[in-house]
């Protein structure tokens, strides 16, 4: 039965689209919605912020989305401020060096440190598929899994690899699971192909229509955007 730890992915399971996908995508705003209003009080959080030069595009422009929700435009104000502001006296430091006729082959806003808002998505989608493993070890949870969207290629892959480690029922449920999913996906795009045939152009159109889009979804997923509450 599901607990705190696979609550999320068994309501994943409900809505379209890949479940790791889904769980990520809200794990990830929460982290980012979390980091402007109480973590970047942390000094340990803001070192590492500045650490990374600030967050990657993605982060960046989610941080933005939820603070211009929120109407709360300070937070990027104080973050970005200091590092702003710590960059301009890196510049005027290496501004300073060449006047001097001293070279220097480091840029000075080469950073040290990766984005921490990707350094906590990486662990967080680690520990769902840990737990997505576990939650499939219970006979009962497969038959939801079966009616839901299922795992795209870039979370079945991990999965699989957990699964093989430590579950070899789930991991043979898995592989079936994802090759007949394939397998269909193929299908249709076989009928696709034959539906553009002008012999058969009169034929009614049918969910092969949608292949080409489906076998996108497949492979790399779906990214949600807009996190809880959106599909």
């Amino acid at each position: 039965m599901p607990d705190i730890f696979t609550y999320d992915i068994v309501e994943a399971l409900r809505r379209s689209g890949c479940p790791l996908c889904r769980v990520d995508a809200i794990d990830d705003r929460r982290w980012v919605d979390s980091f402007w209003r109480e973590g970047k009080q942390d000094p340990g959080t803001r070192r590492r912020f500045f650490a990374a030069g600030g967050f990657c595009r993605h982060h960046a422009w989610l941080l933005h989305r939820l603070v211009a929700a929120a109407g709360a435009g300070a937070a990027i104000a104080d973050v970005y401020g200091f590092l702003a502001e710590s960059d301009l006296s890196r510049l005027d430091d290496l501004r300073g060096s060449l006047d001097r006729g001293r070279r220097r082959r480091r840029t000075p806003l080469r950073r040290g440190s990766r984005c921490p808002a990707c350094v906590a998505f990486e662990a967080g989608a680690e520990r769902k598929i840990y737990f997505f493993v576990q939650l499939l070890a219970e006979a009962s949870v497969r038959p939801h899994y079966g009616s839901s969207d299922g795992l795209c290629l870039v979370h079945f892959k991990p999965s699989l690899e957990h699964a093989l480690d430590v579950d070899e029922d789930v991991a043979r449920f898995l592989l079936d699971d994802w090759r007949r999913r394939l397998a269909h996906v193929r299908g249709q795009l076989a009928e696709f192909d034959r539906m553009r045939d002008y012999r058969y152009a009169a034929e009614p159109k049918g969910d092969e229509q949608r292949s080409w889009t489906e076998v996108i979804r497949r492979y790399v997923g779906e990214r949600f955007t807009e996190g809880p509450g959106h599909d």
